[in-house]
């Protein structure tokens, strides 16, 4: 009789320690996971390949650009400076997006933006990022995330790491036109 408690207790130890184990694991793509890091508006934040610096974010009903090209609509308007810092080598700023609540948006590659430009080692350039919104997502807490892809051309934005910058929608200035900043060397 205390032979089959002693392994009915063993038993349940072994289970518990099992389902201990299993919350304390880390999920499957982890070893894949983007590796975030907070930035604030007008302090340098880096990663591995990227180095970034938002200096300026507002809303905007029209957009246009110093090639004459523009649009009407909801526009968040991201004004940065980037360069990267390791290898210039396939260092793109391809990856821009801007997630409110459950919903991703990418910056858009009408007009002349920042989008796709390429990365100088440890020289800024600067410019301007567009995301034309939906009436009902320009208000709340939104996040801007920012990357480099980690390979060969069209790869994903990976363990290179991700710069991640809140924005809350409900106090940013909104201006009735804005001229998105040229791309060029930062100043």
């Amino acid at each position: 009789m205390r032979k089959h408690v002693l392994v009915w207790l063993l038993t349940v130890a072994l289970l518990v320690v099992a389902w201990g184990v299993s919350k304390v694991t880390l999920p499957d793509d982890s070893t894949i996971a983007n590796f975030p890091v907070a930035a604030t508006l007008g302090e340098q934040a880096a990663t591995r390949n990227l180095a970034a610096t938002v200096t300026d974010v507002r809303f905007a009903h029209r957009v246009t650009d110093a090639k004459g090209w523009s649009a009407e609509g909801s526009w968040l308007v991201v004004d940065l400076e980037a360069a990267s810092v390791v290898t210039q080598e396939l260092s793109t700023l391809t990856f821009a997006q801007l997630v409110i609540g459950d919903r991703t948006f990418s910056a858009t590659d009408r007009g002349t933006t920042f989008l796709a430009q390429r990365l100088i080692t440890g020289v800024p350039r600067s410019g301007s990022l567009a995301f034309e919104l939906p009436d009902d997502a320009l208000t709340g807490s939104a996040t801007l995330r920012l990357g480099v892809p980690s390979g060969a051309p069209g790869a994903e934005v990976l363990l290179d790491g991700v710069i991640e910058l809140p924005v809350l929608l409900d106090d940013l200035p909104v201006d009735a036109e804005v001229l998105l900043d040229e791309n060029g060397w930062a100043r």
